[in-house]
């Protein structure tokens, strides 16, 4: 399957109008459309619900699913959209692997307990063999999902099945990305390929292998109910109001998303979203963390701001770039908080309330 040189430009205009896509890279992918195919992926899902691939059907802003799947990318495995089953579709999977060079999406957390009985993809094959075997050749390896990037919801407490995120079976591997959220968004997974095609190296990333183009800024920062956008704060008093969800459990201060600026839900090529979980009156739960959901819980309890210079979780507090990163990118210095369990009791004296 070849890249059709138009649909992709169009995609790649379209990122460059965003911000995503310098000038100069993009009169490059003329060329490169000319003589490379698209990038061949292979997509696993584990211990999960599908959300991302569902999400994933609702790319619009960059370009459409159908333009993607059609003239884009070469999607050799993916057990929702693939029309082979059974040995076929093993086949598939088998024979593509073989080829170095692949895309590997993995989507839904690796259960490791009971000998990984808990998530068995094809007779002789469970999750955490798979994602192990498979990355051994990709170029590549995106890891979608709160499950899949740091054990989500799969591996919320007490994990009986001992559930894991792609970075605690590969370790610190170079090749991966993480696009977290529950689900991720389309645009991001969709402005990560673009990306990768047209400067033939991942992204810069955060300590959580997070790109920063999507997760930099702090959602409380770019919160609309801030006092510097609508004037005095007005908190709301139960879920469904107008107001700022804080004391209703928001964790917006604690989350570095995009999600006030890109929304979901988009109209049509090159537009942004229609709502997002604040706009719909409802708390954000902080679902991109590596921390969730369990220190992100309870959802709807007020979670307090940690005191100004005091650790927060995570791994460190400096944005690190990709490992196939050029020299020119910029890494942006970032702390990200991921935050701690909740101690019991009010808000600090320092907690930064709008």
């Amino acid at each position: 399957m070849n890249v059709t040189r138009r649909s992709f430009l169009k995609a790649a205009a379209a990122a460059a109008a965003a911000g995503r896509i310098t000038p100069e890279a993009l009169a490059q992918v003329g060329d490169m459309m000319r003589h490379e195919g698209g990038p061949r992926v292979i997509w696993l899902q584990g211990a999960g619900c599908d959300g991302c691939a569902v999400s994933f059907l609702n790319s619009v802003h960059y370009t459409t699913v159908d333009d993607l799947l059609v003239n884009t990318l070469d999607v050799e495995f993916q057990s929702n959209l693939q029309a082979a089953a059974g040995d076929l579709a093993v086949s598939a999977a088998e024979a593509a692997a073989a080829e170095p060079g692949y895309v590997l999406i993995v989507e839904g957390a690796i259960p490791i307990g009971a000998a990984g009985k808990y998530c068995i993809l094809w007779p002789g094959m469970n999750m955490e063999q798979a994602v192990t075997s498979f990355a051994a050749n990709a170029a590549y390896i995106v890891a979608i999902g709160a499950c899949a990037t740091y054990g989500g919801v799969s591996s919320g407490f007490p994990n009986p099945t001992e559930a894991k995120g792609v970075g605690e079976i590969l370790g610190d591997d170079p090749r991966l990305v993480n696009l977290p959220a529950c689900p991720t968004h389309p645009d991001w997974l969709v402005g990560l390929v673009v990306y990768i095609l047209t400067n033939g190296h991942a992204p810069p990333l955060d300590e959580h292998k997070r790109p920063l183009m999507f997760f930099s800024k702090r959602i409380h920062d770019q919160c609309p109910n801030r006092r510097e956008f609508c004037g005095e704060v007005n908190f709301a008093e139960q879920l469904g109001d107008d107001g700022c969800m804080e004391r209703l459990g928001c964790k917006g201060k604690h989350t570095y998303s995009e999600c006030p600026v890109r929304k979901w839900n988009a109209g049509g090529p090159g537009e942004f979203g229609v709502n997002w979980c604040i706009g719909a009156r409802s708390p954000c739960l902080g679902c991109v963390n590596p921390t969730f959901p369990d220190a992100m819980s309870p959802f709807y309890v007020e979670l307090p701001f940690p005191p100004p210079g005091r650790a927060d979780g995570g791994n460190g507090t400096n944005g690190a770039q990709g490992a196939n990163g050029g020299a020119n990118d910029q890494v942006v210095q970032l702390n990200v908080q991921s935050s701690k369990p909740r101690v019991e009791g009010g808000s600090s004296a320092n907690d930064d309330r709008n």
